[in-house]
């Protein structure tokens, strides 16, 4: 059963909520603070399995979050500033020492959100100065204003955990040395955020827009090439391991190259309808299967110079239709290519005999002149 270590404190708040001594309950209170740390320490070195002590320091870090909030909310929290003191204490002190047993996604109590904010003052001042630069993007701008007027202004009225706060911190420190206010700072600014794992839905909708305004002019070929070397660039980002803005969604890299993936096959999909209008298909008077036939007589005797039989199946049904088929797969090319029967071989072999007759007629009429007279000479005998 887990063992509430802090029970005296909350017994001694309540009698300090109603009672005038104040000097007496604090010394009482330091004394068992005190007792905390050490019980603390005990119990690590104690033969308690991994998985009892995860629950236990989960569970005194859901206890210290609750009643600090609980003394933030009082009408005279004012009062309790000492005492709240030795609260964000006593989670520094978990969060240093026994990490591997912080619950980051627990939710963090206001006045540790408060204290943090309050010591990222200046650091909040550089990035205002850097958002209000006129070369960046007003979606991109309203973007970050709005997430970091949201963790600075308005505490307390959405509540975060653990973990949203250390990476507010993080993107904050960070982006607050970006001192460079140049044509190139909204490219850094990006290139950032990609790395640092910022995956909030309204960067996504600014990247996509920002892609397709980039790409607004391009003939679609362009525009492919494009889609594929952007796709190239986020794929070759380093990102930052254990950290996003939100650690239930993708990660943003995941999410902006899965768009692309789907870009890019939208892009080559029109781009073949484009040249399948462009260049309209020749109508033949043979089946697929006799198509096959002759593809396989050609590829054999080495007509064609490419050896790749993929690339010649997806050529010749982008620009032949069948006697029956409008749209020749190169999957069924390439099934009648490897089964072709002796009914196929023949209908394909008399159309080549009446081509060499042609053939003959056309370009040897002295040839077919002696055959015949030959014949009707032998069967005179």
């Amino acid at each position: 059963m887990l063992k509430n270590e802090l029970r005296d404190i909350e017994k001694i708040l309540i009698q300090q909520a109603y009672s005038e001594k104040k000097n007496t309950t604090r010394l009482n209170l330091e004394a068992k603070f005190g007792q905390v740390y050490k019980a603390w320490e005990e119990v690590i070195f104690s033969n308690i399995p991994e998985s009892s002590l995860v629950r236990y320091f989960h569970y005194h870090l859901d206890i210290i979050s609750t009643v600090s909030t609980t003394l933030s909310n009082f009408p005279n929290a004012e009062k309790y500033l000492p005492t709240q003191h030795e609260f964000l204490a006593l989670i520094d002190h978990l969060q240093k020492y026994y990490s591997s047993y912080f619950n980051e996604d627990a939710i963090a109590p206001i006045p540790y959100h408060q204290r943090l904010v309050s010591r990222l003052t200046g650091n909040m001042g550089a990035i205002q100065k850097i958002l209000h630069s006129d070369s960046i993007n007003v979606a991109l701008r309203a973007c970050l204003s709005k997430w970091c007027e949201l963790m600075s202004e308005k505490i307390g009225m959405v509540r975060f955990t653990f973990r949203s706060l250390y990476y507010f911190e993080y993107i904050t420190i960070q982006l607050s040395e970006l001192h460079d206010i140049s044509t190139e700072i909204e490219a850094k600014l990006l290139n950032f955020l990609i790395c640092s794992n910022f995956n909030n839905l309204s960067f996504l909708v600014y990247f996509q827009d920002k892609i397709r305004h980039s790409s607004e002019y391009l003939d679609k070929d362009e525009r492919l090439d494009y889609l594929v070397e952007q796709k190239a660039i986020i794929n070759s980002s380093p990102e930052v391991k254990n950290r996003a803005f939100d650690s239930s969604w993708p990660s943003i890299k995941t999410m902006i190259i899965d768009w692309l993936t789907e870009e890019i096959l939208l892009t080559e999909k029109l781009s073949c309808n484009k040249r399948e209008i462009a260049i309209p298909k020749i109508p033949l008077e043979m089946s697929v299967a006799h198509l096959s036939c002759l593809i396989r007589l050609l590829y054999e005797e080495s007509v064609f110079a490419a050896p790749n039989l993929q690339f010649i199946f997806k050529g010749f049904a982008g620009y032949f239709q069948s006697k029956r088929q409008a749209v020749i797969s190169p999957g069924s090319l390439s099934k009648e290519f490897y089964s072709i029967d002796q009914h196929t071989a023949a209908r394909v072999r008399d159309l080549l005999q009446r081509m060499v007759l042609r053939i003959n007629r056309n370009f040897f009429p002295m040839a077919v002149a002696i055959n015949a007279t030959i014949l009707s000479y032998l069967n005179t005998r």
